[in-house]
């Protein structure tokens, strides 16, 4: 198992923005990539090799209506970037949860097990 501790995460919503020649990556979006990053190395990369499942615990920033749905593709992101997991589609089974206090973001990474699936 790996455990991170990161920066809230953006809102899928504000990831990337249109322009002529397709999608760019906003610079709010790049901003917590860089810092989430450095949060990874000095916490110390690790990796899993297959099929993984992500525990995320969150902390909401402020008293905004806010969806646990729309950090997940940050997160993913950021462990495929940070080669953590392989591909983000070797995610097999998530669990998210609002959490009244503590660090803004913790994420679990789990070598995944069919048998806890049925």
């Amino acid at each position: 198992m790996i455990r991170y501790s990161l920066p809230y995460p953006p809102s899928v919503n504000n990831l990337f923005f249109n322009t002529g020649r397709g999608r760019s990556k906003t610079d709010a979006y790049k901003a917590w990539q860089d810092a989430a990053g450095e949060a990874i190395v000095e916490q110390g990369r690790k990796r899993i090799h297959g099929l993984v499942t992500l525990s995320i615990a969150l902390v909401k920033p402020d008293k905004r209506k806010r969806d646990l749905s729309n950090v997940i593709k940050a997160i993913e992101d950021l462990l495929v970037s940070m080669a953590v997991i392989d591909d983000d589609s070797l995610v097999q089974r998530i669990s998210i949860q609002w959490m009244e206090t503590g660090d803004p973001c913790v994420v679990l990474v789990h070598e995944y097990e069919a048998a806890l699936a049925a």
